[in-house]
């Protein structure tokens, strides 16, 4: 084997020279354990402490302890939103700050540091997910969006769909957003009604026609926003087209107000199309880019058995062979890879504009996202030499410059915590390894590799000195982190 005694030469050895063969990577970390392969899956990345307590009470237990949050104590989420306040402002206590930026840095950071700390981890990656699926962008509608992140997001999250459908709806965000504030019988806006058919329910190959957009859109003409209502939404009957209407088939009367849009909505959140579109994004948000077909189609079947009701159909996602079948499979999306990088480190950030920089900097900031579409899901979106380079950049400045670079200021860890008293390199490696992966590396793969770097060659027996700890852990965590290893899952 090569020495390796660069970052350079440890990228080239691990990656055969070219970042882009992070793609062919697919071998599950820990031998297949699937204790493993579900906190890696479910959490923003699995610590030993968390293994532990899987291993403690047993794989199926810690899993019902994650489809129940409400259950879990969360003091350290709780004090998340104690510092960040106005993640649980009400509509005009929210308006009645400035545009300044506030409520933008604050549901930013106020997301990465819940998803970093909280013991709820599924409840935060659901949260994730729906935020993606209802996509707004927060630049021009940081109130509105803040508003509907605590009141709807958060609160269905591990509800039932439709209440996610209905909240989005009527949120003030959303009727901005797609411009359904303005959409009158004189001129019905379509925005909102096609948005609601191909991304929110059916799916663009949902079965649904030009014509049933036309009228959806209709039968939602009134559905505005007036500040004068609590949650800022109000149905107003003089802009509603109130004529007969026919969407997907069903006969919608003349005469009626809100209950058009109401009926739509009906429609869509319960019919088939919506079970096998939801069920296809959640197989591949948490099993592959390509999930099986026979699990998609048993998804949608629990949806539908029980109505939208996302809790079971998380438990059969969870509990099903494709599932526990499925390690190595996912690439880490640039958010996801960062706030596991948190989670491993414990790196404090205490000047946020380093967060935000980083975050844009792997171009993922959270709420940044232009199109309704959210934000992609899959590993052809992300694998990019110039994305890589990135993440690479990143873990170095959370792990190397937070701990061993004085120039690096606003971060800072204390990386040596987690290792304890390692007197070899070998048994350094391993307690860093632990701390990434959640599990020590097989001998003959690349734990050799983080061997022959940390030990300039020396091999696993080398001690690890004073000063091989002051030069080479805060680099060992970086190169562990920015690996193939760690950024497929």
């Amino acid at each position: 084997m090569a020495t390796v005694s660069t970052r350079r030469d440890f990228f080239r050895l691990l990656t055969g020279g070219a970042p882009s063969r992070a793609a062919l990577t697919g071998v599950p970390l820990g031998g297949g354990d699937l204790g493993l392969h579900l906190l890696n899956r479910i959490s923003y990345g699995a610590r030993p402490e968390d293994l532990d307590r899987l291993n403690q009470i047993g794989l199926g237990a810690y899993l019902e302890e994650q489809l129940a949050p409400d259950t879990l104590d969360d003091p350290e989420g709780e004090a998340v939103v104690r510092r960040y306040p106005i993640l649980s402002f009400d509509r005009r206590t929210l308006h009645s700050l400035r545009f300044d930026g506030r409520v933008y840095d604050s549901i930013i950071e106020g997301m990465v540091w819940r998803a970093v700390h909280s013991r709820r981890q599924l409840y935060e990656r659901m949260v994730e997910f729906w935020t993606d699926h209802f996509n707004i962008p927060a630049s021009d509608l940081q109130h509105d969006v803040a508003l509907m992140h605590h009141t709807v997001i958060r609160k269905h999250a591990m509800g039932k769909f439709r209440d996610l459908v209905l909240g989005t709806a009527k949120s003030p965000a959303m009727l901005y957003y797609l411009d359904q504030t303005y959409s009158s019988k004189e001129h019905p806006n379509e925005n909102y009604a096609r948005e609601l058919l191909e991304l929110h329910t059916l799916g663009v190959d949902g079965g649904y026609s030009e014509a049933d957009v036309k009228e959806a859109a209709r039968a939602l003409t009134g559905w505005t926003v007036n500040d004068a209502t609590e949650s800022g939404f109000y149905f107003n009957p003089e802009m509603h087209d109130s004529d007969a209407k026919s969407v997907l088939g069903h006969s919608l009367p003349a005469g009626r107000g809100i209950e058009d849009g109401l009926h739509v909505i009906a429609l869509v959140v319960n019919h088939p199309a919506t079970a096998r579109f939801l069920a296809h994004k959640l197989c591949v948000r948490f099993v592959s880019d390509t999930p099986p077909a026979s699990l998609v189609e048993s998804t949608a079947q629990v949806w539908m058995d029980n109505d939208g009701e996302i809790v079971p159909v998380l438990r059969h996602l969870f509990r099903s062979a494709e599932f526990m079948g499925a390690g190595g499979q996912k690439l880490r999306r640039p958010l996801d890879f960062f706030i596991g990088a948190l989670r491993a480190t414990g790196t404090h950030i205490r000047e946020t504009w380093r967060l935000h920089d980083m975050l844009n900097d792997l171009a993922q900031a959270p709420y940044g996202w232009a199109p309704p579409d959210g934000y992609p899901d899959t590993a052809k979106a992300w694998l990019s030499s110039s994305g890589l380079l990135a993440r690479w950049n990143v873990a170095m400045m959370l792990t190397h410059g937070a701990y061993s670079d004085r120039e690096m200021g606003g971060l800072s860890n204390r990386l040596d915590q987690w290792v304890g008293q390692a007197e070899t390199v070998g048994a350094l490696v391993d307690a860093v390894a632990l701390r990434v992966f959640g599990t020590t590396l097989l001998p003959e793969g690349e734990r050799a590799v983080f061997i022959d770097y940390a030990s300039d060659g020396a091999g696993e027996s080398a001690p690890a000195t004073p000063r091989v700890l002051a030069e080479r852990l805060g680099m060992l965590f970086g190169l562990m982190l920015a690996s193939p290893l760690y950024q497929w899952r």
